[in-house]
């Protein structure tokens, strides 16, 4: 089930230390979004992200069979708990998405996303005969996807709902189906457009006409993204310095420790402290898809490069958010955002992806 411990002197320890740096980066932006002070924020990360070490240095030395082997039983296992938060669920700011678990509110659909990637993962390698993927051959990854995006988007959570199908279709792509049906997909979403719209909820709805329009409600719904906005542009080139942002210091900007954490990170180290952030992020992306060209097997390949591709697309949809390109719909910034779930599901994530960037790949990994 383990490794041997000595396999730890095999991480990619750039890729290890590119995460504490991030970690480091989102604990420093916690205290100054409390106007200097650990508490309550900072010290509540740092106190989670210590207890979680011992899980993610557990997932780092799992035998990648092991993992291989658990694909299906996480999936039900996500899946139960799904249902469980529909059911019996911690409801707050009008969504049911958490489990209380021994005073713990654990988000069951931070880790659908894992779950739903390995198993796809699984999936597709017992087809890497076929250098094409068929529709045909699709439609059971692709209704897991559905199936999972229905149970998250009614809690409801649009915006993690809609990142559980965007990975599900990345994974089918990646896998070698062809680019016609894609294209397709995308024709068909456009079309039934009018009707989706009237399927979301009157706060969705709003979510997206503020988008378009921030001023249409400047003090009510496009309060947050004109702040956001606000600070961002006030800080400039270089900044206004450490713990020197007007917006956050004086409570202007709303969920700064969670949405718009960007916005404070900006406001306080400008185009320039983005622009470093940015690349860190990117560079956390790319190095576990460098590993994948001298990767052969099917299920090493997608569990790198689909749930690297993860973080960063949601680093992407979260600066985003705060700068206006996208609507608000929830969706945290990676090791920066305050939350448990979203901690522990990227640590997850990213012991997962320094246990196969660790591995060398024998004939035959898994049977």
């Amino acid at each position: 089930m383990f490794k041997e411990i000595k396999s730890l002197l095999n991480l990619n320890w750039i890729y290890f230390f590119i995460l504490l740096i991030l970690f480091w980066i989102g604990e420093i932006n916690l205290y100054s979004a409390a106007g200097g002070s650990f508490d309550p924020w900072a010290s509540n990360q740092l106190i989670r992200f210590l207890i979680f070490l011992p899980i993610f240095f557990a997932i780092i030395i799992l035998e990648p069979k092991f993992i291989f082997n658990f694909a299906e039983i996480l999936l039900i296992i996500v899946f139960i708990g799904l249902i469980t938060t529909l059911a019996f669920g911690y409801t707050g700011m009008g969504a049911t998405r958490w489990i209380r678990i021994a005073g713990f509110n654990l988000q069951v659909s931070e880790f659908s996303k894992i779950a739903l990637v390995i198993f796809m993962a699984k999936y597709f390698h017992k087809l890497n005969s076929e250098k094409t993927i068929g529709l045909f051959k699709s439609i059971i990854p692709l209704g897991v996807s559905l199936i999972f995006f229905v149970l998250v988007a009614i809690q409801p959570d649009l915006g993690t709902a809609l990142i559980i199908l965007a990975l599900g279709l990345v994974v089918i792509f990646y896998a070698g189906i062809k680019l016609i049906y894609p294209i397709i997909s995308l024709a068909i979403i456009l079309l039934l457009s009018p009707l989706l719209w009237n399927l979301l909820k009157p706060y969705q709805q709003n979510r997206i006409q503020i988008f378009l329009n921030p001023d249409l409600d400047p003090l009510g719904r496009g309060y947050h993204i004109i702040q956001s906005k606000i600070a961002i542009g006030s800080g400039g080139f270089k900044g206004n310095g450490f713990l020197e942002g007007s917006q956050s210091s004086l409570d202007f900007l709303p969920e700064k420790e969670t949405d718009f954490v960007f916005a404070i990170f900006s406001e306080q180290f400008g185009f320039t402290g983005s622009i470093i952030l940015i690349s860190i992020f990117f560079i956390m992306f790319l190095i576990p898809v460098f590993k994948t060209f001298k990767l052969t097997q099917v299920f090493n390949k997608i569990i790198l490069f689909v749930l690297s591709f993860k973080i960063f697309f949601e680093f992407l949809i979260n600066i985003s958010m705060t700068v206006g390109i996208l609507p608000v719909v929830g969706v945290a910034l990676p090791f920066m955002s305050y939350g448990g779930s979203s901690l522990l599901s990227n640590l997850i994530i990213c012991a997962l992806m320094l246990n196969f960037m660790s591995i060398n790949e024998k004939k035959r990994m898994f049977s």
